[in-house]
């Protein structure tokens, strides 16, 4: 039987969205196996990516050869980057190639993975990840294949998950996300997954937005926004909380609120994909109109 993972304050962090905390316990974590310090440092850099922080990590990793950097720096230049997506989307088959010799060829494969997700071409990220079996890509399967609205396969891969650590935070994340897409009493299971994490390792803007989700869903919009307000003064520029908030704000008529959240959204995250569909709403309406912008 394995011993305790040394690396689970360092990924519990991450995968809830605890971001700062995730670089602290990585930095402060000495590790003598080469393949958990490595696994070690892609968090860290990861942990940096989420918060925005795109030049340090092509600072620090921008010259550094093994596969499993290289995945990560065409992650960076993808997130950074507004123009030539198309051009680095292409890259990243070199890439999974020296991957497949690498010291961890997972690792290589969920980072191309994600970016194959961000690009939304989701039947190229599932050819990534069933080529390795690690909680992390049956992680990334399961977002793409609810993005897919194969509910049914998401479910094969929670499941897989589940056989191989039920208990892990990844893999209760990722049935707290199928759960919500199945709905009707799923949903109540799906709030008590991210309350028990919440309570554990405390609350962050990713936990607080699937309880509010939840309460979105079950029609309790004015208790989500509550959790919404809270996981703003944690995060000010938090996409999904901006999104949940603008949203939130329509439904119950505060129009002012929700065109400054959306603003705001707009003005922090560009590039963000729901800011990429409500453009493209908006332009297919101007043609219907007969608008010249």
């Amino acid at each position: 039987m394995s011993g305790p993972d040394p690396l689970f304050l360092v990924k519990t962090s991450f995968y809830t969205g605890s971001y700062r905390q995730c670089v602290k316990e990585a930095q402060k974590l000495q590790v003598s196996e080469q393949v958990v310090a490595l696994e070690r440092d892609i968090l860290m850099y990861r942990a940096y990516l989420a918060q925005g922080k795109y030049g340090l990590v092509l600072d620090e990793c921008g010259s550094r050869h093994a596969p499993e950097f290289q995945a990560l720096v065409l992650l960076t230049r993808y997130l950074q980057n507004s123009k030539n997506k198309d051009e680095i989307v292409s890259q990243v088959g070199n890439v999974l190639n020296d991957g497949a010799a690498s010291m961890s060829p997972d690792i290589v494969a969920v980072l191309c993975a994600n970016i194959y997700l961000l690009a939304g071409d989701y039947d190229s990220a599932l050819r990534v990840t069933n080529s390795v079996s690690s909680l992390d890509a049956h992680a990334v399967s399961v977002q793409a294949l609810l993005q897919m609205n194969r509910v049914d396969l998401a479910r094969k891969e929670v499941k897989k998950m589940q056989d191989l650590d039920e208990d892990a935070t990844i893999s209760q994340l990722s049935l707290a996300a199928l759960n919500v897409t199945l709905g009707q009493d799923k949903i109540q299971e799906a709030f008590y997954i991210y309350s028990e994490l919440a309570e554990k390792f405390g609350p962050t803007p990713i936990l607080l937005n699937g309880q509010a989700t939840c309460y979105i869903l079950q029609g309790k919009v004015e208790m989500s926004e509550d959790l919404l307000q809270k996981a703003l003064d944690m995060d000010n520029d938090h996409p999904e909380t901006l999104i949940n908030l603008h949203v939130v704000s329509l439904y119950l008529g505060a129009g002012d609120s929700s065109k400054r959240y959306l603003s705001q959204l707009r003005n922090a995250h560009p590039n963000h994909s729901y800011v990429a569909f409500l453009a493209e709403k908006e332009r297919h309406f101007d043609e219907l109109c007969g608008v010249k912008s």
